[in-house]
């Protein structure tokens, strides 16, 4: 499966990135950028949205976010690492790799040099906002090593919830890869090899994505009702509620209703989706770019001009919540909550555009 131990130092092809939100998102968009035929994927994919408020009464966790849809979240499977023709994904136990290497950079060196890229739970005590401290584990993504530094590439979504890269040393990695317990994601060692494909844009496929982002449930989603067959659904263990398409913006705003309440169930500071709202209506506007330029769209200099500011009327949103989150002043999410109106009333303008000028 791997290649031959080396001592030396190896780094696999990882492009830079567009997107923000999420580092799965950005990971896969990072191995994909290079590759022949990686943008027509892309550009084919990532139209519709899916939020979620999830609460778990065992492990006193809950979120509520949004993200694209199929997600491509870690630990969640089938995930659009799986979807996607140009990588070959493994999930392997942490049990397997303890029983194969008694430290977790021997796994990865093997890895790399064969020319796998990994993904796995790790405790993050490495960066600086930790300051030392465990207990934030997260998943990070593995593309390079230096045998001579003795330290491994990785990327996720560093300090203050940026994606970036960062080197760390194997003493850090194997540390980091401990401390995360088995009995939470035993198998959480994840590879992924890219292969060479070939794929042709379909046109039609946005055309549906784009009438599903307008009016969500209209039609059969066979993935949905696989991972989540009724839109809520609560036991004794979790609570799980999804939105999808213009839905999101239903529990944006009741995130921002539940904060302004003092309602603990809705973080005052995690912006990240709105971040992925800009980085939606950012794929918006370079997607019909790209269908514009090779004849899938008829060429419309004021549709591309509204899909421009409807980017900028959502990282004005963002900046609205960021500055909300430091200084606590309930008028600015007031104000942000009218905004908001008023973007999904441009964003279903917009699409319904969008959609009149697809071929």
């Amino acid at each position: 499966m791997f290649g031959k131990r080396s001592k030396g130092r190896k780094v696999l092809p990882l492009g830079e990135v567009e997107i923000g939100a999420w580092p799965e998102q950005n990971f896969l968009f990072g191995l994909l950028e290079g590759q022949a035929c990686g943008v027509d994927w892309l550009m084919n994919h990532f139209v519709q949205l899916r939020g979620a408020r999830y609460v778990n009464y065992q492990w006193g966790a809950q979120d509520a976010s949004v993200t694209f849809y199929p997600y491509s979240i870690h630990q969640l499977t089938p995930n659009m690492f799986d979807l996607c023709p140009f990588l070959e994904k493994y999930g392997v136990p942490k049990s397997f790799v303890r029983a194969l290497h008694g430290k977790f950079h021997e796994f990865v060196v093997e890895a790399i040099n064969g020319g796998y890229y990994l993904s796995t739970f790790i405790d993050q005590f490495f960066r600086e906002d930790m300051a030392g401290n465990h207990g934030f584990r997260h998943p990070a993504f593995i593309y390079g090593y230096d045998g001579g530094r003795r330290t491994v590439m990785i990327a996720d979504n560093f300090e203050h919830g940026k994606y970036g890269r960062k080197e760390i040393r194997y003493e850090q990695l194997d540390q980091g890869f401990d401390l995360v317990s088995e009995e939470l994601w035993e198998v959480s060692v994840f590879l992924y090899k890219i292969k060479p494909v070939r794929y042709e844009f379909v046109p039609g496929y946005v055309r549906e994505q784009l009438e599903d982002y307008l009016h969500p449930g209209r039609g059969v989603c066979y993935f949905n009702r696989t991972v989540c067959p009724e839109p809520f659904y609560e036991n004794e263990e979790y609570l799980n509620e999804v939105f999808f398409g213009m839905g999101c913006y239903d529990l944006l705003d009741r995130c921002f209703e539940g904060i302004l309440e003092g309602d603990s169930a809705y973080s005052s500071h995690d912006w990240r989706s709105l971040v992925q709202l800009c980085d939606h209506k950012h794929l918006m506007a370079k997607r019909y770019e790209y269908m514009a330029g090779r004849g899938y769209a008829e060429r419309d200099a004021d549709l591309y001009e509204k899909l421009a500011e409807l980017e900028k009327q959502c990282l004005i949103a963002q900046n609205m919540y960021v500055k909300f989150a430091i200084s606590g002043d309930a008028r600015i999410m007031q104000r942000l909550r009218k905004r908001m109106g008023d973007i999904r009333q441009m964003d279903e303008e917009t699409a319904e555009w969008l959609l009149g000028r697809c071929k």
